[in-house]
């Protein structure tokens, strides 16, 4: 029988003891984080709420704990990080290490029996609980992770502010911090904490940091500390005192290995670009290729409010495969006699990362580019070229295109909703795409009762220094805060939709390109219905007369993304095309075989 805890007659359960061979149990413990509340859709397509919370108990064991739908909306309000709680009622499962960033075995959902009442403080119960992992361990864990950090602050940077792409004005400090394994990292320090003055982070201080998430950023590992995470600018820890002593004693002129940038232990050197279509995503490398085509440069804002230069070139080497790399800045500006008459280029630190189903290279700022260089591999790749790999034919490594319209994406996989869904739970830093065969079933329209938005108004006018649409959301009078005037704008279509299959369903967000395909209906049409004298109930019509009409082969894309510093699985559907039926049904006649050939009397089926 687990100990309990005691406070005069009422009996705590320790969080160290909890699992799922105990049903009923009461613990007392501090909030030490609290997550955003978000929304989410079950399997029976209805919408709820949720938020997370780590518990920390004076056992000094911490777990975590979610609430869901009606108690997530009761108590997210009432609920405040580092206040003591009594807490009964979850049910206990095994952690879900993808999500759950403690280091328990087990985690708690807390659904319609939960009951949470607010105690007087506990002051044996620690404010914060770290678990400290050392940066030479984080440059080699599987990204996307959290990590709790006791480092040195060697750099720091101005605060910033900017506008991001979901209109919303956020400021942000970026430091870089190093601990005594002689490793750094950089971190991105938010809201207040950002705000802070610059004499706080100067004079190199030792800084704990609770909740950073780690994830690749231009090839290399950048840290962001989560709203929800804790930040100690004055530590008292044994820990904190050997990273003060290592950087008194040896540090300050110490050799650092920088795991924020692409070009330190994380590169793998040159490869031609049969070996890279093999590597998992992302990755840097070094490239020798001859340039096959070429783009002009343009010049572009980006969403920080830097002006930037690129130009886009495709190169192709003796593996007989070809691939689109950006080069940046000056490297863009040179002139394009430069690019013109297939000259070998070596480029040395390109990072490569999936793009439309496709890979797509970026040489880095601390890369290098060469043409005509004379090594081994140049002239392997010249000697290829005027041999005959001129004429010869060139697969591509790159889409091109953008979100997925002109069709499934080579790499992806032909899968089920059951089985796009389980993938997509264990999905990690590489992108997974899925080809379902499905039909439409639904179309949200309505959200907890009120009327919901099919499309928003998109500016028309074309990026600076492109031919491309801006294609950013435009506020109701028509003004575009990306470009910063009123110009042209057009609807496009926002849908969110339920398919199903022959033994399950999922909800999509399905943008622009896709939802056209589906509905065989163009945004202009979906608008002049819904603000003509029809109103919704002619779009409504328009829409049941889609459901389950037609056999579909819908590209699915899922992918780890940061929402808010919290990480979230991003499900999309990016292409939908009607269902070839030859080879569809081929393949399915195949399954039938196999499944007949592992009966145990397969001569059952055939025979004289």
């Amino acid at each position: 029988m687990a100990a309990v805890a005691q406070q005069g007659e009422q009996s705590f359960f320790p969080i160290s003891e909890i699992s799922t061979y105990h049903a009923k149990w009461v613990i007392r413990a501090r909030v030490t984080m609290k997550g955003l509340q978000r929304s989410f859709s079950g399997r029976d397509g209805k919408s709820g709420q949720v938020f997370n919370v780590q518990l920390l108990d004076e056992s000094g064991s911490e777990i975590s704990a979610s609430f869901f739908g009606a108690v997530a909306e009761m108590y997210f309000p009432k609920i405040e990080q580092g206040k003591c709680y009594t807490l009964t009622g979850g049910s206990v499962r095994i952690a879900n290490r993808q999500y759950n960033r403690c280091n328990h075995r087990y985690e708690i959902v807390f659904d319609r029996n939960a009951q949470v009442e607010e105690v007087a403080d506990i002051a044996m119960i620690e404010t914060v609980k770290y678990t400290f992992t050392d940066l030479h361990a984080v440059g080699n864990k599987t990204m996307p992770f959290s990590a709790d950090l006791c480092c040195v602050i060697t750099s720091v940077k101005p605060v910033v502010s900017f506008t991001s792409k979901d209109g919303k004005d956020l400021t942000k400090r970026e430091i870089t911090v190093a601990d005594d394994t002689s490793t750094s990292i950089s971190i991105a320090l938010w809201g207040e904490r950002a705000k802070q003055e610059d004499k706080i982070f100067e004079g190199n201080p030792v800084i704990c940091l609770k909740g950073v998430l780690v994830r690749e950023f231009n090839g290399g590992r950048n840290g962001s500390l989560m709203e929800a995470g804790a930040m100690d600018m004055t530590p008292k820890f044994p820990e904190a005192e050997r990273v003060r002593a290592w950087w008194s004693k040896s540090g300050a002129s110490a050799n650092l290995t920088n795991i924020s940038s692409a070009l330190s232990s994380n590169r793998e050197g040159l490869m031609d670009l049969k070996t890279l279509s093999e590597k998992t995503l992302p990755c840097a490398c070094d490239l020798c290729g001859v340039v096959v085509s070429f783009r002009p440069i343009f010049s572009f804002t980006s969403k920080e409010g830097k002006e930037l230069v690129k130009r886009e070139i495709t190169i192709a080497d003796h593996s007989a495969l070809s691939m689109s790399v950006t080069v940046w800045g000056d490297r863009a500006k040179q002139d394009d006699k430069l690019f013109e008459g297939n000259p070998v280029l070596l480029m040395q630190g390109v990072l490569v990362k999936e793009w439309n189903g496709g890979r797509s290279g970026s040489l880095l700022e601390a890369g290098s580019l060469t043409f005509k260089p004379e090594t081994p591999e140049g002239q392997k790749v010249q000697q290829w070229w005027s041999a005959g790999g001129s004429s010869q034919s060139i697969g591509q490594l790159s889409q091109e295109g953008g979100g997925g319209t002109r069709g499934p994406a080579a790499n992806a996989k032909p899968a089920t909703i059951a089985e796009m869904r389980q993938a997509s739970e264990t999905v990690g830093a590489e992108v997974q795409v899925f080809n379902v065969p499905c039909r439409l079933a639904l179309v949200q329209t309505t959200k907890k009762g009120e009327m919901q938005p099919l499309y928003y108004l998109a500016c028309q006018e074309p990026r600076a220094g492109t031919t491309l649409l801006c294609n950013k959301r435009v506020s109701e009078d028509g003004f575009c805060a990306a470009c910063n005037r009123l110009g042209k704008n057009a609807p496009r279509l926002n849908l969110r939709c339920r398919f199903s299959d022959f033994a399950d369903s999922a909800w999509l967000t399905t943008f622009h390109e896709p939802a056209q395909g589906l509905l065989k209906t163009t945004a202009e049409e979906i608008r002049a219905l819904e603000t003509g004298g029809g109103g919704r109930d002619a779009v409504e019509a328009i829409l049941r007369q889609k459901y389950f009409m037609e056999p579909l082969q819908v590209t699915v894309r899922a992918k780890m993304d940061s929402y808010n510093g919290e990480q979230k699985t991003n499900i999309t559907c990016v292409d939908a095309q009607p269902l070839q039926r030859g080879p569809h049904g081929r393949a399915m006649l195949k399954n039938i075989r196999e499944m007949i050939g592992m009966l145990p009397d397969s001569g059952l089926m055939g025979g004289a």
